[in-house]
């Protein structure tokens, strides 16, 4: 057995990345990231797994493996250098297109259930060298900067070199995020949570329209001559160049939309340049990005910086905004979650040196590929952003029912174009800068904005007449709410309409939750729920008016009960309330999920605990498996 260094819990990041990794080895959407490097020559099989090793006992991050503890709670635990297995396997060259066809269907590499480092290699060897090194990890070990630092270190340790690094461990972090008082009366000094007003979806979806297969696209575009046009802007507007790049993201997001403001979920690093560690320090922050079109593009690109610096000073001082809580913010929406654009920039982000002269910036030269996947998370909008000493790469990666090919390509086109317009005329006005639009570039749809999300009338209708005991349903909207007529059979009441409806929301781009029911004239049910009053036939009831109070009635309600009890120490539990509103907490979810598997229940997956499914939907949807073995 390998010896223990020492244990803790996890950071506030390596805490959301670890849901994510427990909730794909339960069958959720997540790929393993990959690295493929190219190595110089020669390097051997031994000076490789020489190198790997001083990194392993120099980097514990390398060493660090993650499970559920005995309070329900995850830890890391930090295993010894010494007797440390690598996690090294070697392969012949000629099997590198093989490996590369795998994809993203890595196999698993760690986890809440197998208590190793999420992380692997392969080293690709042709005569005796090793060719190339393939690298399989998890973000809750490293991220983009970590990775650059390990191939750095790799490098320099094959060729001999050692070098005074500065490192800060992931445990030491994270007693520095606990030397910072963060409570509730804290938490309450937060701005307005961008996920109120946000839209659901950046863009209305097109699911009236036949799903391509495959459907999801990452467009690959190089801008060769962009990056000086980019430095002028940094130079003269006191901005980064992830900045620019965003603002010009967000305007043609906003444009295609045709609505002022849109969610930008931003990749932050919070590494300092002189910190050599390899652990995960990025961080998701969420920043409403607000495109006045009265304002010119310098004020504009000015005030979505300044915008991101504020929210990144909030959520340093205050910590991560809470999880739960959102649950129940987006339930009151009557939506599933909200989905923002993800932008991930690596690169350095200022100018190396000042510029004096004013020189003509070159012309922009653009090469574009296309690449399709199946089997991704839909609903789903991401820009890469890759930036070195010559090149601006940029991956948008789409679903395209959101964001259609051609769309796509388009801004990848505008994208330089409108970086050049700030440089060169940064007084005019975003309304102005619409001349670098195609006439029919903005977004045709039938969908609607209703309380800030996209809605088609006729998805909600669908999903409403599909609930058991529903007759005939009409979906309208009145006064920017969303009302169903309902006609209901003898058993059926409104609420479960109301909770029918909740458990596809996540299912659902453009389905949102109806804030009235009304009860058609001739239904045979009048009733709203257990412990509500009836209704008389054309009288309303909104769900915000109250819940009925719903006890454990089958087998899988009384263990799912029972299991809440063992975890989260809940004597009662109403299962007309969502996990989070019964005082589930996201972090425990896995614990409550393990506990029902011990009692041979499984089925559950993240929708259950991270949308607005009641619990007795939940208890549902629980399956009779094996006990004591996953699914």
């Amino acid at each position: 057995m390998s010896p223990v260094a020492r244990s803790g819990p996890l950071t506030e990041q390596q805490e959301r990345w670890w849901l994510r990794l427990y909730w794909r080895e339960k069958g959720d959407i997540d790929n393993a990231w990959s690295k493929q490097w190219d190595l110089p020559a020669g390097i051997s099989v031994a000076t490789a797994t020489a190198a790997l090793t001083t990194l392993v006992e120099r980097h514990e991050v390398l060493r660090t493996a993650f499970g559920l503890g005995p309070d329900n709670l995850p830890f890391q635990l930090v295993f010894e250098a010494g007797g440390f297995r690598l996690p090294l396997s070697v392969a012949e060259l000629d099997t590198l297109a093989e490996y590369g066809e795998v994809g993203g269907i890595h196999p698993l590499v760690g986890g809440s259930m197998y208590t190793r480092p999420p992380w692997s290699v392969r080293l690709f060897v042709e005569d005796d060298e090793v060719r190339v090194l393939g690298l399989v990890f998890e973000h809750i070990v490293l991220d983009g900067s970590g990775v650059r630092n390990l191939r750095e270190q790799f490098l320099a340790l094959c060729a001999g070199t050692a070098e005074n690094l500065r490192i800060t461990h992931p445990l030491d972090r994270a007693a520095k995020e606990r030397r910072i008082p963060r409570t509730p009366e804290s938490r309450a000094r937060y701005s307005p949570d961008p996920r109120a007003t946000a839209p659901r979806l950046l863009v209305p979806a097109t699911v009236k329209e036949e799903i391509p297969e495959p459907r999801f696209l990452m467009t690959s575009v190089r801008y060769e001559g962009l990056l000086p046009v980019m430095d002028r802007i940094c130079r003269d507007r006191g901005v980064s160049r992830a900045m620019v790049l965003m603002h010009a993201v967000g305007w043609l997001i906003s444009r295609y939309s045709d609505i002022p403001r849109i969610l930008v979920v931003n990749a932050i690093g919070l590494r300092l340049p002189s910190d050599d560690s390899v652990d995960l320090v990025a961080k998701a922050l969420e920043i409403m990005v607000d495109l006045d079109e009265g304002r010119t593009l310098a004020e504009s690109l000015t005030a979505v910086s300044a915008g991101c610096l504020r929210a990144y000073t909030e959520e340093l001082r205050l910590g991560i905004r809470d999880h739960d809580t959102r649950l129940r913010l987006e339930k009151e929406r009557g939506i599933g979650s909200v989905r923002g654009l993800y932008f991930n920039y690596q690169g350095p982000s200022e100018p190396d040196t000042p510029r004096s002269d004013r020189t003509p910036d070159p012309a922009v030269e653009v090469t574009r590929g296309d690449e399709w996947r199946s089997g991704e998370e839909p609903w789903s909008y991401a820009t890469w952003i890759y930036v070195d000493d010559s090149t601006v790469a940029v991956d948008f990666d789409v679903d395209v029912v959101m964001l259609p090919a051609d769309v796509v390509h388009r801004m990848a086109d505008l994208l330089p174009e409108f970086v050049r317009l700030v440089a060169e005329q940064p007084d005019t006005t975003l309304a102005a800068a619409r001349a670098l639009l195609p006439p029919d570039y903005a977004r045709t749809t039938e969908a609607r904005l209703v309380r800030g999300s996209w809605v088609h009338l006729d998805t909600v209708a669908e999903v409403v007449a599909g609930c058991p005991g529903v007759l005939a349903a009409e979906v309208s909207e009145e006064d920017d709410t969303i009302v169903a007529r309902v006609s209901l059979d003898g058993p059926a009441c409104l609420f479960d309409v109301h909770e029918f409806v909740l458990s596809r929301l996540h299912l659902e781009g453009d389905l949102i939750a109806p804030h009235r029911y009304r009860l058609a004239e001739g239904s045979a049910s009048r009733a709203t729920g257990p412990g509500l009053p009836d209704l008389a036939p054309g009288a309303d009831w909104r769900p915000a008016d109250g819940t009925p109070v719903l006890g454990p009635t089958t087998e899988p309600e009384r263990e799912l009960a029972a299991a809440l009890r063992e975890t989260h120490d809940l004597a009662s539990v109403n299962l007309a309330h969502t996990y989070a509103e019964a005082g589930g907490r996201a972090v425990l979810a896995p614990a409550l999920v393990e506990t029902l598997r011990r009692r041979g229940l499984e089925g559950l997956r993240l929708a259950h605990f991270a949308t607005a499914h009641t619990l007795r939907a939940v208890a549902r949807d629980l399956i009779r498996g094996t006990p004591g073995h996953a699914p």
